[in-house]
């Protein structure tokens, strides 16, 4: 969820906070032609690469992109253009995306940023990851164009982001309960805590929701950025982290929340030629 100039739709279909970089309406999987990956095995770690198809993801109304689209050439106005996932970790099973126990990339400042916008009011406590193994279930992680509804000269692109949270029992890993919250810190256009400017830190398409009866503790994103601005490169790079709102104070009266995993991920969008 974004800004008024980065597009966050929690869904393609619909502007969040950040997704609001330029503009927005899905184009579907089959217009998507640019590289991808199909769904792989597990993960030996805390990451499981679980792509399924455009589904609803439980927010509001829409549905997640679906499947892993990494990159995606395209035209708008008679420039060609290309958006791409961002390169997080090219030695990786998974190169655009990486799983992290604590913050840790000094551009996004993850740590400052929350503690300057919230510290007066809570405290942050960093429990150094999860205990188990294989809790990211990554759904979709996708790059799209769409066209904002009611201006159909207008292109926005962007990526989302699904993940669903399955916590390992054998691990004490926190459980699936309405405590449980996501917090993310964003380098690009916009302000960098992606809160839709409320009087807490967390995320809002993020923690426990329900999707056809069935709970589910989930995170979905899909920042979006209008084609055609000055800029010959925008680029998107987020560090977002499962939380838990412990509903306690400490002694100095400040609500408790424990900052467990989380990933780093992002895309950008490039002008090839001018």
């Amino acid at each position: 969820m974004r800004s008024t100039q980065l597009h966050h739709a929690a869904d393609p279909l619909r502007p969040s906070r950040r997704s609001v970089l330029g503009g927005g309406s899905l184009l579907g999987l089959s217009t998507l032609a640019g590289a991808t990956t199909p769904a792989a095995a597990v993960s030996r770690t805390h990451v499981v690469r679980d792509y399924q198809p455009s589904r609803p993801h439980g927010w509001y109304q829409g549905s997640t992109v679906g499947g892993h689209v990494t990159s995606k050439d395209f035209e708008h106005n008679g420039k060609p253009y290309r958006v791409a996932l961002l390169p997080i970790s090219p030695s990786s099973d998974d190169p655009h995306l990486v799983y992290q126990d604590a913050p840790a990339d000094p551009a996004v400042d993850f740590q400052r940023h929350l503690a300057e916008a919230f510290g007066a009011h809570y405290t942050f406590t960093y429990a150094g990851g999860l205990r188990g193994r294989e809790e990211f279930r990554i759904q979709s992680h996708s790059v799209y164009t769409s066209r904002p509804a009611g201006n159909a000269a207008a292109l926005d692109c962007g990526a989302d982001l699904h993940v669903v949270y399955r916590p390992d029992p054998r691990k004490q890993d926190p459980a699936a309960t309405d405590k449980l919250q996501w917090i993310q810190v964003v380098k690009s256009l916009g302000p960098p805590l992606d809160n839709l400017w409320r009087a807490n830190p967390f995320y809002l398409a993020g923690g426990l929701t329900s999707v056809n009866g069935q709970n589910v503790c989930s995170f979905y994103d899909a920042p979006s950025v209008g084609v055609g601005r000055p800029e010959a490169t925008v680029q998107f790079l987020a560090e977002t982290f499962l939380v838990q709102d412990t509903g306690t104070r400490n002694a100095a009266g400040k609500a408790v929340v424990h900052v467990f995993g989380g990933l780093k991920w992002g895309w950008q969008v490039k002008l090839l030629q001018d």
